[in-house]
C-alpha cells in the first residue's frame, strides 16, 4: 500500500500519470493498454513495471508526445538504437502485443529483416546478393520451422549466424580483390581454416549461391558431430524416479526433467508447452507433444496436473496465455536457456538424457509412429531407429562375449 491506498488504487494513480498527458486527439489509441493494465489480476506487477522498467518509461515518452503505437514506429526506433535500446523496445512490443494494444505479427521474419537491414547498411556493396539470399533461402525455411512450437531465439540466432557468415566471406573475398564468382575452392578452404569452429554454417550460403549461378560449386563440409552420448540404464531410471517422486526438487525441474527423460523432447519444446497441452484421452490423462496424445503414467500425470493447477504469479498471472512453464515477460513462456540452467543445477544432464530417451523409444516404436508422437521429422525418427538398432546389436554382442568367456576361479 502507498499513502493508505491499495495496490489497485495506486495502479490507477500511476496509469493516470502515464496516460493522462496524451494529447486529446491521440488518447483513444492508448485506451486498450490502459484498460488491460488496470484489470491485471496482480496489480503490483503492473505497478512495479510502470515505475521501474525502461520499457514503461519509453511508453510514457511515446504517450506524452502522442506518438502512434505501431510496429513501424517501434521498428524505426530499434534501427536507431544500440543493443540495450533494442531489447527495451522489444520488451515494450511484447507487452503491447500481449495486451492487444498492438496486433500480432510474424516477429521472426521482422527480426531477420531488421538484422539484414543493419547488415546491408554496413556492407552496401553486398546488399543485392544478401537480400536475395535471405528472401529466397533463409526466410522460407525460417517460416516453415516457426510453425513448430518453441525455439524462437534459436531460430533467430540460426538466421543471424548465416547472414553474418555470408557477409564475412564476401567481405574477405572483396578485400582480396575477388568477386564471389571468382572465388575458388582454394580460397574457401583457406577462409574456413582460419577459424573452422565457427564458420561451417557458411555452407548454407555457399550451396545457395552455387545453385543460383552466383559462384562456383564450393564445398563446405558439414559441422562434425560427436556421436550421441547417453546415460547408462541405472542412471537414467534413477534420475526419472527422482523427478517423479523427490519433492525436495522444484516442481518445474521435476516436470521438465520427467518429460525430458521419458520423451526425449528438446528443451525449446518443453519450455513452450501450453497449459492445455495437458488433456484427457479416452478417460486417461495425456499430454500433446505434437499431433497425437500420449497417455501419461500415473506419477507423471499427477506431477503435470499439479504444475498446471499452480496459481501463477507476476506477469504470468496478468497474461491471457497460460504456459506450463511461465516466464517473466508478459505472455511469454520460460526460456529454454533458463530451464537448462535449472536442470543442470540439479544434476540432470540434458543431452545424454535426451539421447537415452530417444534411443529407448526408437527401439520400441517404428519411425512412422514415433514422429507424430514427439514432433520429429520422419527422417530424424528413422535415424534414431537405426542408432537404436546399432546400440542394441552392440549390447547383444557384448553379452554374448561375456557369456562365452570362461569364468576365472577366485582363490
Amino acid at each position: 500500500m502507498v499513502r493508505g491506498l491499495c495496490d489497485r488504487c495506486t495502479l490507477q494513480d500511476q496509469l493516470a500519470t502515464v496516460f493522462d498527458p496524451a494529447p486529446a486527439e491521440a488518447s483513444g489509441q492508448y485506451d486498450q493498454m490502459r484498460t488491460a493494465l488496470a484489470a491485471c489480476e496482480q496489480p503490483r506487477t503492473a505497478l512495479n513495471w510502470l515505475r521501474n522498467s525502461h520499457s514503461a518509461h519509453l511508453l510514457a515518452d511515446l504517450v506524452a508526445v502522442g506518438q502512434p503505437l505501431t510496429h513501424e514506429v517501434l521498428d524505426t526506433m530499434a534501427h536507431a538504437s544500440g543493443q540495450g535500446g533494442t531489447q527495451t523496445i522489444d520488451y515494450l512490443r511484447t507487452t503491447l502485443v500481449t495486451y492487444q494494444a498492438l496486433p500480432e505479427r510474424d516477429e521472426l521474419t521482422a527480426r531477420i529483416e531488421r538484422h539484414l537491414t543493419r547488415t546491408t547498411a554496413r556492407h552496401p556493396e553486398h546488399a543485392l546478393l544478401l537480400r536475395a539470399y535471405v528472401r529466397w533461402s533463409l526466410l522460407p525455411r525460417a517460416r516453415r520451422a516457426h510453425r513448430r512450437p518453441g525455439g524462437f531465439k534459436h531460430r533467430v540466432r540460426w538466421a543471424y549466424t548465416r547472414i553474418n557468415l555470408a557477409v564475412a566471406f564476401l567481405t574477405t573475398m572483396n578485400d582480396h580483390g575477388l568477386a564471389l564468382a571468382e572465388a575458388t575452392q582454394r580460397e574457401m578452404d583457406w577462409w574456413l581454416a582460419e577459424n573452422p569452429g565457427t564458420r561451417y554454417e557458411v555452407r548454407d550460403f555457399a550451396v545457395w549461391a552455387a545453385r543460383r549461378g552466383h559462384s562456383r560449386d564450393l564445398h563446405v563440409p558439414h559441422r562434425p558431430k560427436a556421436a550421441p552420448v547417453g546415460l547408462d540404464e541405472d542412471s537414467h531410471w534413477e534420475l526419472l524416479h527422482q523427478c517423479l517422486h523427490d519433492k525436495n526438487l522444484p516442481l518445474e525441474v521435476r516436470a521438465a526433467g520427467a518429460i525430458l527423460l521419458l520423451f526425449g523432447q528438446h528443451l525449446t519444446r518443453i519450455a513452450a508447452l501450453p497449459a492445455d497441452a495437458l488433456t484427457t484421452f479416452n478417460g486417461d490423462q495425456a499430454v500433446m507433444l505434437d499431433r497425437v496424445p500420449i497417455r501419461l503414467p500415473g506419477p507423471l500425470a499427477m506431477l503435470l496436473t499439479e504444475l498446471a493447477d499452480r496459481t501463477p504469479s507476476g506477469w504470468a498471472a496478468n497474461s491471457p496465455d497460460r504456459w506450463l512453464f511461465p516466464g517473466t515477460r508478459p505472455g511469454q513462456h520460460l526460456s529454454a536457456t533458463v530451464l537448462a540452467r535449472r536442470l543442470n543445477a540439479h544434476g540432470i544432464p540434458i543431452r545424454p538424457a535426451r539421447n537415452t530417451a530417444l534411443t529407448q523409444l526408437a527401439q520400441e516404436l517404428p519411425p512412422a509412429v514415433l514422429a507424430p508422437l514427439l514432433g520429429l521429422h520422419v527422417v530424424t525418427a528413422t535415424q534414431w531407429r537405426r542408432r537404436a538398432a546399432a546400440d542394441w546389436t552392440a549390447y547383444l554382442q557384448a553379452r554374448q562375449q561375456a557369456i562365452g568367456r570362461p569364468r576365472q576361479n577366485k582363490s
